[in-house]
């Protein structure tokens, strides 16, 4: 579809959205694949962003979409454990991922100010026990009772009782 840029209108806006965010998601998996046991967390961070400004400059790149602006909408961040979110640090900063951490993976690009969100949450070396397994399932669950939930006239209400219901059967604490 030639959409003459016109991104404002219909069908060349969801071009767009989809585009960025298959993008995010690529990111997503390839950071996946690099949080590993050893792995510096600042490398991964910097390795992620690469991979986004490159594929960002590869999108919409014939003569009438090439000067559209693009880039990283959310830089990607790598918090574990106990660190809630946005951990994106510099080199001096920095952690090693450990076996059994819990990686939550952020990451963003945008094209021309319409931007795409990705993340997901992993344990390194894919095994978890404990509380940390009890967490893990618990926010699994509870996001599944919750999107069977989510329909029109729905009350919010009643999506944070089911996830505080599913919390407490796991004995943990939604955030």
């Amino acid at each position: 579809m030639d959409c003459g840029w016109a991104p404002r209108m219909g069908p060349c806006l969801l071009i767009v959205f989809i585009e960025t965010n298959l993008l995010c998601v690529a990111a997503i998996e390839k950071a996946v694949a690099l949080c590993v046991e050893g792995a510096d967390i600042s490398t991964i961070c910097g390795t992620i962003d690469e991979f986004v400004d490159e594929e960002l400059k590869k999108t919409f790149s014939n003569k009438k979409t090439k000067k559209l602006d693009r880039g990283i909408a959310f830089p990607c961040c790598i918090s574990v454990n106990e660190m809630a979110a946005h951990f994106s640090p510099c080199p001096e900063d920095s952690l090693k991922l450990n076996n059994e951490d819990l990686v939550k993976i952020e990451v963003g690009a945008h094209i021309d100010g319409y931007a795409a969100n990705a993340a997901t949450t992993i344990v390194v070396g894919g095994k978890s026990k404990g509380k940390q397994a009890d967490a893990v399932l618990a926010a699994y669950n509870a996001m599944i009772a919750a999107t069977r939930l989510l329909k029109v006239g729905a009350l919010n209400q009643d999506v944070t009782a089911k996830i505080q219901e599913i919390c407490d059967i796991y004995g943990v604490n939604p955030v």
